[in-house]
C-alpha cells in the first residue's frame, strides 16, 4: 500500500494537458458568439501563440497538481487553474 501519491511523468502531463484545456477555454469562450468558426474570428490571436502561452504558464500548474491522483475532480482543478493562469496573464499585460 503507498502512503503517498508523489509525483510522476504521467500525473504531470495530464495534469499540464488539463491546464493548457483550461487556459486555452479561457481564450475560446468568449468567442462564442462566433460559432461556427471562431478561430477564424479576428479577434482570435494566433493559434501558436496561445498555445506557446498556454503551454508555458500552464507548467506552474502542472508542477504544483503533479503530486495529485489522476481523476476527475482534480483534473477539473488543473483547468480552472488553468484558466486562471491565463487570467492573471492578461492582467499582468494590462498592468
Amino acid at each position: 500500500m503507498q502512503l503517498e501519491l508523489g509525483e510522476t511523468w504521467p500525473r504531470f502531463f495530464a495534469h499540464w494537458i488539463a491546464a493548457c484545456f483550461g487556459h486555452f477555454l479561457k481564450v475560446v469562450l468568449p468567442l462564442i458568439t462566433d460559432w461556427p468558426f471562431p478561430l477564424l474570428s479576428p479577434d482570435f490571436p494566433r493559434s501558436w501563440s496561445v498555445l506557446l502561452f498556454a503551454g508555458t504558464t500552464s507548467l506552474l500548474a502542472a508542477l504544483i497538481n503533479a503530486n495529485l491522483p489522476v481523476t476527475a475532480r482534480e483534473l477539473l482543478k488543473s483547468v480552472a487553474f488553468g484558466m486562471a493562469l491565463n487570467a492573471t496573464g492578461e492582467l499582468l499585460k494590462l498592468a
